[in-house]
């Protein structure tokens, strides 16, 4: 077998990282002592987290730059644009600059101190994966990812979503130290396959994968449910804070996500 050489390696690596499989993860997430089983999906264009025991999922879109929050139980679902939930962190990180000292260092508001630890490596389903530690004031990320797997969106709104994706869904005091975390994450290799957030506020999770398979996933997986009602969470938590923004007409069933 002849050998490959390495600046070949290298020109390859990008069309690898384009024609990267669908990838379904299970796994057990930990959480305020309540342990559940959840099913994540990757697509070339979404990611959807399936919670079946609490009838809540996630899907998040990479090519529009927007999660969703589905309630199955309420039949509703919670709209969050990118775009809107940088201009909250960035609007409430200048708001907590007010706060006593005290207060803003114990949320982390005040230019955290960031720590990057390389903590080796460690055995998860036969694959060896590279541990990371991250501390950012209060808030600390540990996680393992197998630099093998490459998730198959596209990187660039890839690393946004690990800048961003710690901060949807927790207190909105957490936002600056998580995003700054954020951008550590950014610069992790591989696909996280264990994973654990401790915030000083709403606790710590930790999520291991049991399984991992790569294959096609058909696109109905990733669909929205058509009869379900839209709330565009991120214009809310927009104009709760005081920021203007433009409305469009409301939009009160969300179309399937196939075909967009």
């Amino acid at each position: 077998m002849r050998t490959v050489p390495l600046v070949m390696v290298a020109l390859l690596l990008p069309a690898i990282s384009l024609l990267a499989s669908d990838i379904t993860l299970n796994q057990t997430s930990i959480d305020h002592g309540q342990e559940r089983e959840q099913i994540q999906l990757w697509s070339s264009r979404f990611m959807r987290i399936n919670q079946p025991g609490n009838q809540v999922d996630f899907l998040f879109d990479f090519t529009q730059g927007v999660s969703y929050h589905i309630d199955h139980d309420k039949k509703l679902i919670q709209k969050m644009n990118w775009d809107d939930l940088e201009i909250a962190a960035k609007v409430l990180g200048e708001r907590l600059k007010n706060l006593p000292p005290l207060i803003q260092k114990a949320l982390g508001a005040n230019d955290p101190p960031v720590s990057v630890v390389d903590q080796g490596s460690e055995i998860i389903l036969d694959r060896e994966c590279h541990k990371w530690k991250i501390v950012v004031g209060p808030a600390t990320i540990e996680t393992s990812n197998d630099p093998s797997v490459t998730p198959p969106v596209p990187a660039i709104p890839y690393q946004r979503f690990l800048r961003l994706h710690t901060v949807i869904g927790q207190p909105q005091t957490n936002a600056g130290p998580l995003l700054k975390a954020g951008e550590e994450l950014a610069r992790v290799q591989g696909l996280a396959l264990k994973y654990r957030i401790v915030l000083p506020i709403a606790g710590q999770t930790t999520t291991i994968t049991t399984h991992i398979e790569e294959g096609p996933i058909p696109p109905s997986a990733f669909e929205l449910p058509s009869d379900y009602q839209m709330e565009d969470s991120g214009k809310k938590m927009l104009e709760n804070l005081g920021v203007y923004v433009s409305h469009s007409v409301p939009v009160s069933q969300v179309q399937p996500c196939s075909g967009i």
